[in-house]
């Protein structure tokens, strides 16, 4: 029964610990089932026996949605769209086409996914249970320790993110594919990289004869996404273990705060027939949140880590085989990572509904559901959201949570539709022309899901950037044109950042307009003092609360309070986003870590950042750094090199 039962929602507000009324929280069931296909025994494939025995050392049968995969033409070549819940088995669907094919000499594996974690967990088990050459293509990180991985491109399997694999497909270098695996292919709908990722379908399927398998858990338009993709499709939409899904209304962050505790102590102490503890993976909303609710955790005595991109990949693995080895009772992630955290856990709790400043979208939602409960582990999945009745988490959300909290309940998966806009479509073209796709014709013919405008008009355009040159029908593309191909850049920021070299714009003006640091706060103590005094609402986020921190001094009487207040105007009245990101740099230079440059900002300036913000924050500027360089080399050679000089700064090298 669903909650259209008023007594029933008013119980719920009315009872002390809802965990002990599951009758009443529970919203509905999602039953199992698997009995309704008869599956095919390994020892029956016709597979080469080396296959056969990699196979065999793990599974006798395979399962359901493998079955299926195999009658829709999986071993004869044909390439299928593979739409299945979390856990029942679609990656090996795409492992057993990739070795086969490799095996039979028909060119190498590349397995795509949409996160840096999960291709390191693909690269490391692929490299431990296959006796092939297996190579790794990711953003790899460059503040902190290096990771020692082969990065070797002529690998028999290479697993990359879809940047890693498409750098190589626009510099030319990836060659001899035989296997192209898409993990989360519904990544399509996201904004900004799902034209990306189209696009590099795209490429793929022109460029190399190779079987293409597509594997996703949420697709709202399966068979109409499967005829566009030219592939068949393979529909199973039974669960491998039974789910539970949960609604429970908090008063208030304590409250929450409380449930979250008693549902992790209740999971782990709850061991299944197969001899697991029960763990929980709970979502939030940022990295900020993540990390406050693991120490709020582990203060009370729970074994908590958190787990974000912020981090750096030793540390996350870290994490990955305390959690596999159940030596910690619970992983707090951010909502962003839902489609690449690979935690076997029992239970999921959504400690928000939000993802960033926006409410989670269905897909989201449903790949944070299919995380819970793992077939071989636990005889049921639980969800838990953890709804506030009325909350907003800023003014421009139009739905309450609850709201929110029922739509998600009842929602179908979302429909794959991929329409690019004009700047998407022109990085895209340019990006096939670099590829080496250098003939209208030939450009006209690659299979975009997502074009919307005129290949005249675009070309038209690229030519006006200085881009490409037409000559007849053969498109050129110039130094500038693939400087800003490889570096995934829209041709109208490329645009910018080359007026900028050439006016010979100071580099943090240029980077605060490319790529500010966003995510600074005030100290939550200083947020309460000043929304006490002002009585109102004071923003959390530093520079939004920077012109009521200038009110608030006339107001201020407390002469502490008042010299913080005056020291932080002092500082930064000019240009704040530009001093922030230059003590960032200068911390950087100084050898700080993203731990102690956050250390550092709060003793001085008793302003608030992250650790993982930072970190992300220095990786992702270097490679905004490397595409102002690429340009400046072409266009002003002096630029260049104080854009090295920064980077190195950035980097430095003798920072472990």
């Amino acid at each position: 029964k669903k909650f259209k039962d008023v007594d029933k929602v008013l119980s719920l507000l009315r009872i002390k610990n809802p965990l002990n009324h599951p009758e009443l929280t529970r919203y509905d069931i999602i039953e199992s089932s698997e009995e309704d296909i008869e599956c095919y025994k390994i020892d029956d494939l016709n597979i080469p026996e080396k296959l056969k025995k990699i196979l065999k050392e793990r599974y006798n049968t395979l399962l359901p949605v493998q079955t299926l995969a195999i009658k829709a033409g999986l071993l004869e070549g044909k390439d299928l769209l593979i739409v299945s819940a979390t856990s029942s088995g679609k990656t090996l669907i795409g492992e057993i086409a990739g070795i086969k094919n490799l095996l039979e000499g028909k060119g190498k594996m590349i397995y795509l996914t949409p996160l840096i974690a999960l291709a390191n967990q693909k690269y490391f088990e692929f490299k431990e249970k296959y006796n092939f050459k297996v190579s790794l293509r990711v953003g790899f990180g460059r503040i902190g320790k290096k990771l020692d991985v082969d990065r070797d491109i002529n690998a028999d399997i290479i697993v990359g993110t879809y940047e890693g694999i498409d750098y190589l497909i626009r510099t030319n270098k990836l060659k001899d594919v035989g296997t192209v695996v898409v993990d989360e292919i519904h990544s399509l709908n996201m904004p900004e990289r799902g034209a990306r990722l189209d696009g590099l379908i795209g490429r793929l399927r022109y460029l190399f004869n190779a079987q293409m398998i597509y594997l996703s858990a949420t697709i709202g338009n399966p068979k109409e996404l499967a005829k566009r993709l030219n592939a068949n499709l393979v529909l199973y939409n039974k669960r491998p273990v039974p789910l539970e899904r949960h609604i429970i209304f908090c008063k208030n962050e304590f409250h929450k705060l409380s449930i979250i505790r008693e549902i992790v102590k209740r999971e782990w102490n709850n061991i299944s027939k197969y001899g697991y503890r029960g763990q929980s993976l709970i979502f939030t909303f940022s990295r900020k949140r993540a990390e406050y609710i693991a120490r709020s955790l582990k203060a009370k005595g729970i074994k908590a880590e958190f787990y974000h991109g912020g981090m750096d990949y030793f540390r996350r693995r870290r994490v990955e085989e305390d959690f596999l080895n159940q030596k910690i009772q619970c992983v707090v992630t951010t909502a962003a990572l839902s489609a690449g955290v690979d935690f076997p856990a029992s239970t999921v709790i959504l400690e928000s509904l939000a993802m960033g400043g926006d409410w989670l979208s269905p897909s989201d939602f449903q790949q944070m559901c299919g995380r819970a409960g793992r077939k071989g582990m636990h005889e049921l999945g639980k969800v838990y959201l953890l709804v506030e009745i009325g909350k907003k988490y800023h003014a421009k959300m139009q739905e309450t949570e609850d709201e929110v909290a029922v739509k998600l309940l009842n929602a179908e998966p979302e429909k794959i539709d991929v329409e690019y806009s004009e700047d998407e479509e022109e990085e895209q073209i340019l990006a096939t022309v670099s590829a080496g796709v250098n003939n209208i014709y030939d450009i006209d013919r690659v299979p975009y899901l997502g074009r919307s405008h005129h290949l005249n008009a675009i070309l038209n355009n690229l030519k006006s950037y200085g881009m490409i040159n037409l000559e007849g029908k053969e498109v050129k593309l110039t130094k500038y044109g693939r400087a800003v191909a490889i570096s995934f850049l829209y041709p109208k920021v490329a645009e910018k950042i080359k007026e900028a070299i050439k006016k010979e714009k100071e580099l943090i003006k240029l980077i605060k307009e490319i790529y500010p640091f966003e995510n600074v706060y005030l100290s939550q103590n200083l947020q309460k003092s000043l929304s006490k005094i002002l009585k109102i609402n004071v923003p959390s986020r530093f520079f939004d609360a920077l012109e009521v921190i200038k009110e608030a001094l006339k107001k201020v009487e407390d002469k502490k309070l008042k010299d913080i207040l005056t020291m932080i105007i002092i500082e930064f009245e000019h240009n704040p986003e530009e001093k922030i990101i230059e003590e960032l740099i200068n911390l950087r230079s100084l050898g700080k870590t993203p731990g102690q440059i956050a250390k550092y900002l709060y003793e001085n300036y008793k302003i608030l950042t992250y650790a993982g913000d930072i970190h992300y924050y220095l990786e992702q500027l270097l490679n905004i750094l490397d595409a102002v360089e690429r340009i400046a080399l072409i266009y002003n050679k002096r630029y260049a090199n104080k854009v090295k000089e920064l980077k190195d700064k950035i980097e430095n090298k003798s920072v472990s």
